[in-house]
């Protein structure tokens, strides 16, 4: 079949996770999955692939999905008002007309747009903007950029190690000193508790050849016990 039958579909599954996973974090929490949910994901799913199609310069692909996208989007604003799916819209195209980035600072700010589909989620399931639509994406979006760190420190330089295990000391201790605040449940550090010991433990043994695909499927499975165990706590 000629590859121009069907759509160019994204390889990196770091980004996948990060899409995916904030987002059913969000669902799982609010326990709503109705059409509005569906849609979301839809218009989602089919904008993100679209990006693909147009770094590919598969315009055809590019204009279908995008208009897929949109017809997913109007029954959100003109339907059910969910007129602040507008904002993380206008975040998420500013991001995608970027090529993908290099440097770890236009990572780190694709990795935080990336997982606004967790308070996305959460306003299309619940129609409110509130303390947990907050908490969804931000610890999130700390999850996955530690994740992010600690791939790269697997394919660069060692020096990377005193980065990850900082910014993982940082992480566990902002989050131990919420729980210990009363402000979120104790639930949360359970949640980053896996992470915490990944980096102490994968700084200690970096290996000298990297296995990149088993690296991505192991990092997909701790995000998917993150977002399960992050939908307990904050329930």
């Amino acid at each position: 079949m000629n590859t121009t039958d069907r759509p160019p579909m994204p390889r990196e599954h770091g980004a996948w996770g990060m899409l995916l996973v904030p987002f059913a974090t969000a669902v799982a929490t609010s326990g709503v999955l109705d059409g509005k949910v569906a849609l979301l994901l839809v218009s989602t799913l089919t904008f993100y692939i679209a990006r693909t199609s147009w770094l590919k310069r598969q315009f055809k692909w590019m204009a279908l999905l995008l208009a897929a996208s949109l017809a997913a989007a109007v029954p959100l604003f003109f339907v059910w008002e969910l007129w602040w799916l507008a904002g993380f819209s206008a975040v998420t195209a500013a991001l995608a007309a970027r090529p993908n980035p290099r440097s770890l600072a236009m990572q780190l700010a694709a990795t935080a747009g990336l997982t606004l589909t967790a308070p996305a989620a959460w306003y299309a399931a619940t129609g409110r903007l509130d303390a947990t639509a907050f908490w969804l994406w931000l610890f999130n979006a700390l999850y996955f950029a530690g994740g992010l760190l600690y791939v790269r420190m697997h394919i660069e330089p060692p020096q990377r190690r005193a980065l990850v295990l900082a910014y993982f000391g940082a992480v566990a201790v902002f989050v131990l000193a919420l729980a210990a605040g009363g402000v979120v449940s104790w639930l949360v550090a359970l949640a980053f508790a896996p992470a915490v010991a990944r980096a102490a433990v994968g700084t200690a043994r970096l290996a000298p050849r990297v296995r990149i695909k088993r690296l991505g499927w192991t990092e997909m499975a701790h995000s998917v016990a993150f977002g399960a165990l992050l939908a307990l706590a904050l329930r």
